[in-house]
């Protein structure tokens, strides 16, 4: 309807993603910083989104990362990524952050098997709409541990590189591979907004 007003055309909105991958979300010395903050935390054995536990499916150690002073530089980070990537590659509507972040990290046969972030009760079951994953550890800190994404019939793996996040809608299917060497750490929020129509 506005097309034919000269100034007035509608913008342009972004053609819709299954993901992307955002490099230098946060430096190597940031990463470090975040992956301390779990190891002086309070860890836990990693759930699936129902709320159990079941080996078969997932193995993982998390510290969740609730909002505060030694954290706000890091949602601050989070928010600026997820509006960029909203904005250039998914047009979802988007109400913010209604969980708490969470490191995992995944040793010693550790790994998720194939999943979704959608399910269960609460923000979980209805208004996670984009996921987060951000490589913390170096490549080199070790073996296996692959985040690998599922959406369209065929296996994407994510970069390793560290800061490196990868930006994808919650239903998309995905898993990380068992870690068989080291220690893989990686930092993972979900935004939510209204349920998909």
């Amino acid at each position: 309807m506005f097309s034919d007003i000269p100034g007035l055309a509608a913008p342009a909105r972004p053609a819709q993603k299954l993901w992307t991958f955002e490099a230098e979300t946060f430096s190597p010395e940031e990463c470090s910083a975040i992956i301390a903050l779990m190891e002086t935390g309070r860890q836990k054995d990693a759930t699936l989104v129902n709320g159990e536990a079941v080996s078969r499916i997932r193995r993982t150690a998390i510290h969740w990362l609730p909002e505060g002073p030694d954290t706000d530089w890091i949602y601050q980070r989070l928010a600026r990524l997820v509006a960029s990537a909203n904005r250039e590659h998914f047009n979802y509507a988007l109400d913010g952050f209604q969980e708490d972040a969470q490191v995992a990290r995944y040793q010693d046969g550790g790994f998720y098997d194939w999943h979704i972030d959608r399910g269960g009760r609460g923000a979980a079951g209805r208004a996670r709409k984009l996921t987060i994953a951000i490589q913390l550890s170096p490549p080199d800190a070790y073996e296996g541990g692959d985040l690998q994404l599922n959406p369209e019939g065929h296996v994407l793996t994510a970069p390793r590189d560290p800061g490196t996040a990868a930006v994808f809608p919650a239903f998309v299917l995905h898993r990380v591979t068992p870690v068989t060497a080291g220690a893989r750490h990686s930092l993972v929020i979900w935004t939510h907004g209204p349920d998909f129509t």
